[in-house]
């Protein structure tokens, strides 16, 4: 499939100079680059569109364009181009014999009586504007738009979403003050209403279903090549299918395949196989990476593999479940969603609820709440889950059921016969469920602790995060940030969290995955990432039930049927300080007695905990009973 191409064509004037015409082109570009990174569209920018390089690019691009936009000086015929005008009837032939052309985006004054033309050469769609347009509204109607469109908004949509953006930011205000316009200062254009938005999506009839409903690619239907899959296939026998998982994260990130790859004497040929698990381990967030981990490490068919398998399967729909309800609660403080009063989040579960709760359907449940109030959740992917789940044909409802089969069989220690061909089955259902959790390879997984705000005088304020990536091969390797490059951010996020994120650049557009995910370190020692080898380290723990009263948070490097039954991989909300330093987790808090003697010998005082200790993990319980009254709130 060949990768659509957005051309971006901006022109300006030097007579009549467009402030943020600049900004526009760099909002359009850095909305977008994700998109062309990860190889899905093509952009071609031009910062200075002259009519010579106009048509050297669409007839470059033959056929492939799907988007043209423009923006700078224009009116009913004409756009201002550097070094002379293009004129629209003209410019329409060029577009027209685009055959996979979507959108035209006019971003310039009074560009309406140009779209007659534009459709009839065979244009699907324009966006243009009947009255002169300020440069500040046309700058934040084409980011927000294009936002959109690469957040998996189809062209409809992300033009609704714009309009109501420029709605809610400028309101019913009657004077802008002086503004910059897009027009060619022709005195017969007409007068702009002072709090008008003029845009309009011009659509031809017969088109018009196909180009609403039409979106940017996030997916691809090939991911490795047929020869890397049998080569796959041929270097594993243990966890052959769980490496055939990488085929599928290839289509979400195709910087995988460049990892599988190395030179050798001026020809690129395939990495040594047993490189590979590494690498699935890598693109992964940790909660499922580590899970892989261990089944790497524990290939034998046995008894100790069937129950991995089943924590492989446990924590990586945990943790779909819980990205999904991380959502839910940030839409519903932001009143774009409303929650059913029977709606039952299941937070906290007990000890027992846990051993049975289907994390997978209640994803699917949950993200059809989603879909039915038209909310888009932050990672738009959830949808390929709910498609797989309808769709008869897909393996993933059989899979699930074998292995929600398999969890029971597991937990009552009936799963001991034919221990190989289960150990296969079993592997098979969990790559099933992996491949469709396989779009988490997108996107990056951060524990935030400290942010430090640096704003020298006539400085650019910047922020110094406490911050690192919990994607690793081994868990030693989740380490904060050490160097200030990776450190220093010009946006920030929230602390003391987990954070997943598009872009580690951007913390600001990420999803916050606390209380359900959390960084244990964070809470028990709050310092500079630069001090001990304890805080340089993530050590990742997720909300699994509450017991008398407290919440117990589960740590995800070892099988969960191991980690329920192990006090040092389980913390609770009623630890204090004095708890970690003395090396308890879940013991009890009470008075450590001196029957010795040794006090009064070396002057150690008994050790004890008091009602006053500091709880460190007292945050959590809060921001669950507020995520819960959130939850349960009337609509």
């Amino acid at each position: 499939m060949t990768r659509p191409v957005i051309v971006l064509a901006f022109a300006n004037d030097e007579s009549a100079h467009l402030d943020l015409l600049k900004r526009e082109s760099e909002d359009v570009w850095r909305a977008l680059r994700d998109l062309e990174r990860q190889e899905f569209i093509t952009l071609h920018r031009e910062e200075s569109t002259t009519v010579d390089n106009l048509g050297d690019t669409l007839a470059f691009h033959r056929n492939d364009v799907a988007i043209f936009h423009y923006a700078g000086h224009a009116n009913g015929t004409t756009l201002q181009l550097e070094g002379g005008v293009g004129h629209a009837h003209g410019i329409a032939g060029l577009l027209g014999q685009q055959t996979n052309l979507q959108l035209v985006f006019l971003n310039g004054c009074a560009t309406r009586p140009q779209v007659e033309g534009l459709l009839a050469a065979g244009v699907k769609a324009v966006i243009a504007t009947s009255v002169l347009i300020q440069d500040g509204k046309a700058a934040d109607l084409s980011k927000a738009f294009y936002e959109a469109l690469a957040n998996r908004r189809s062209i409809g949509q992300a033009f609704a979403l714009a309009q109501h953006f420029l709605q809610t930011k400028y309101g019913d205000v009657q004077k802008l003050g002086v503004v910059t316009m897009r027009d060619a200062r022709r005195a017969d254009q007409p007068t702009p209403e002072p709090d008008a938005i003029p845009w309009a999506l011009y659509v031809q009839e017969g088109a018009r279903d196909a180009v609403l409903n039409w979106k940017l690619p996030t997916y691809r239907t090939v991911g490795l090549p047929p020869e890397m899959i049998q080569y796959i296939g041929s270097s594993f026998t243990a966890n052959r299918y769980v490496m055939l998982v990488l085929d599928e994260m290839t289509k979400y990130n195709p910087d995988i395949y460049a990892q599988m790859l190395e030179q050798r004497g001026g020809d690129t040929v395939k990495k040594d196989s047993r490189e590979y698990p590494e690498l699935l381990v890598r693109n992964f967030p940790w909660p499922v990476g580590s899970q892989v981990r261990l089944l790497r490490l524990h290939d034998t068919p046995d008894a100790e593999r069937l129950e991995l398998l089943v924590s492989a399967y446990v924590r990586t729909t945990q943790m779909l479940y819980y990205i999904l309800l991380s959502d839910l609660w940030e839409q519903r403080r932001a009143c774009t969603i409303t929650v059913p009063r029977d709606f039952d989040a299941a937070v906290p579960l007990t000890k027992s609820a846990l051993d049975t709760f289907d994390f997978l359907a209640r994803t699917v449940a949950l993200y059809k709440l989603f879909v039915e109030q038209g909310v888009r959740p932050y990672v738009a992917e959830y949808e390929r889950v709910a498609a797989a789940w309808e769709d008869s044909a897909h393996p993933l409802q059989k899979a699930h059921a074998h292995l929600e089969q398999l969890r029971a069989a597991v937990a009552s220690d009936t799963a001991t016969t034919d221990l190989a061909q289960r150990c296969v089955s079993a592997e098979q259902a969990f790559a099933v469920v992996l491949r469709s959790a396989a779009f988490l390879a997108r996107y990056r997984m951060l524990t935030v602790r400290n942010i430090a705000v640096d704003a020298p005088r006539f400085s650019t304020v910047s922020y110094e995060l406490d911050l690192g990536p919990l994607n690793a091969a081994e868990n030693s390797a989740l380490n904060l940030y050490q160097d200030v490059a990776s450190r220093r951010k010009t946006q920030f996020g929230n602390s003391q969290s987990i954070v997943l994120v598009r872009d580690e650049n951007e913390l600001g557009d990420g999803l916050n995955l606390s209380p359900f995910i959390i960084d244990k370190n964070t809470f028990v020692s709050v310092k500079k990432s630069d001090t001990t080898d304890k805080d340089r380290l993530a050590h990742i723990f997720v909300l699994s039930y509450e017991e008398d009263s407290e919440l117990v948070y589960v740590a995800v490097e070892h099988g969960l049927r191991y980690a329920l039954a192990n006090e040092r991989d389980r913390i609770h909300t009623g630890m204090t300080r004095e708890d970690f330093v003395e090396g308890r987790n879940l013991a009890s808090r009470a008075v450590v007695h001196d029957d010795f003697g040794f006090g009064a010998d070396f002057g150690v005082a008994a050790s004890t905990t008091t009602a006053d200790s500091v709880k460190v993990f007292a945050i959590l319980r809060d921001q669950v009973n507020d995520c819960i009254a959130d939850l349960r709130a009337a609509p």
